[in-house]
């Protein structure tokens, strides 16, 4: 499990002959870091106008995107989809070259440790409340020849004041429509799930009817593993649920059926 310092960037430049990114891997030439004030204007730009709080594309918000705060798990979704065409989905044009791939780069490096848990604690405003996450990544086989592995992202999420969890899958890159699949809680009997719907709203105000790119799952908390199957057809994906460390599996479970308060 990894927990997220503040501020790990510190607009510090490292040269790069590549970027390996936890598994993600990424061509690029010897540059410069992109600083994250320039990857924060890039992400409000080109990505928060549809992956907004309110309107949560993919089942992301990117609207309070801060480049300095490393969350790898967000960063790799991110990375997938820039590197697979969402650049231009909010209808607003996409960077020039040089500077995609300094923004594909910096995001790469940010993704790093992606498929270990990341564990996030944020205060509510005006309450006493605060919300705390784990989320992690993991990869399947490519779908096709000379494409990138599709990536999963599992984040658990837990209020302190009113013990409501939420399990949240999104993925990427491709998207999914009425998809009947399976989650299965430490090996136990699966629990059916069905995706509904295929329309998601650009940031210029277009509706996409190719597909969504996430689904809340219902299932109580696991102390071991979450699994995954048959979201794409012959697809398995497992989620080490039992790599937490013991005080943040504890606070997350009290949120869930089953957990261990």
């Amino acid at each position: 499990m990894h927990t997220a310092p503040r501020n790990w960037l510190n607009d510090r430049i490292v040269m790069l002959a590549a970027v390996v990114a936890g598994g993600f891997p990424i061509a690029a030439p010897a540059a410069e870091i992109m600083p994250p004030a320039q990857q924060n204007a890039l992400v409000q730009k080109y990505c928060a106008v549809c992956h907004t709080d309110s309107v949560k594309n993919g089942g992301l918000s990117l609207a309070h995107y801060d480049a300095t705060e490393l969350n790898p798990a967000l960063a790799a979704m991110l990375l997938s989809k820039l590197r697979n065409g969402a650049m231009g989905a909010a209808g607003l044009g996409i960077p020039d070259p040089t500077t995609r791939e300094a923004w594909v780069a910096a995001t790469a490096t940010q993704a790093e440790n992606a498929k270990g848990w990341t564990v996030l604690r944020s205060e509510v405003p005006a309450s006493k409340a605060h919300i705390v996450t784990a989320s992690m990544v993991r990869e399947v086989a490519p779908r096709q020849a000379n494409t990138d592995s599709p990536v999963y992202r599992l984040t658990f999420s837990c209020d302190s004041v009113s013990r409501k969890g939420e399990v949240q899958l999104t993925w990427s890159p491709a998207p999914q429509t009425d998809r009947a699949f399976s989650v299965a809680v430490d090996g136990n009997q699966a629990i059916p799930h069905r995706l509904e719907g295929r329309e998601e709203k650009m940031g210029n105000g277009a509706v996409l009817t190719s597909g969504l790119a996430s689904a809340v799952l219902h299932a109580p908390w696991a102390d071991r593993t979450l699994t995954v199957r048959d979201l794409f057809a012959g697809e398995t994906v497992e989620f080490p649920v039992g790599e937490l460390g013991p005080a943040d599996r504890l606070q997350l479970a009290a949120c869930f059926a089953g957990g261990t308060h």
